[in-house]
């Protein structure tokens, strides 16, 4: 193999290992973005539905319901997921593109988005259950 060869390689790894990881300003541009979509409020109604699901179903958990948010809260909560979810933005999106998407949010359509998505949480699960249920009863 030839230096130039090996060069290039070399070079062309250091590009993409540098490429790979984005800076401290567009980790904040994804978590900005994060909090403006209202993944906090959204996982937050999450975590309430998990555990308000766990309790109807075994109702004598009732009295342990803060231990159960603090749980789902510890597993699922923006908190809990918050780095993860700003590494999946960073590397899907660049730092403009996500500072474009932050506008958005921020706009009266952007925040009723947000509102709604957070809203639509327990009615969303509601359905998917449903559609489990109806395809599980179709495969019989």
């Amino acid at each position: 193999m030839t230096k130039k060869v090996l060069a290039a390689i070399l070079l062309f790894a250091a590009a993409f290992a540098f490429a790979a990881e984005p800076t401290a300003s567009h980790r904040a541009a994804a978590e900005e973005f994060l909090i403006a979509r209202g993944t906090p409020e959204i996982l937050e109604r999450q975590c309430l539905l998990m555990a308000d699901k766990q309790i109807a179903a075994a109702p004598e958990l009732a009295e342990h319901r803060d231990k159960l948010l603090d749980f789902y809260r510890g597993a699922f909560g923006f908190a809990a997921l918050k780095n993860d979810l700003v590494d999946i933005y960073a590397r899907e999106f660049t730092e403009d593109e996500l500072r474009e998407m932050i506008r958005f949010c921020n706009t009266p359509v952007g925040k009723k988005l947000a509102a709604v998505n957070a809203k639509l949480v327990p009615e969303l699960a509601e359905l998917l259950e449903r559609k489990v249920l109806e395809k599980a009863a179709s495969m019989k």
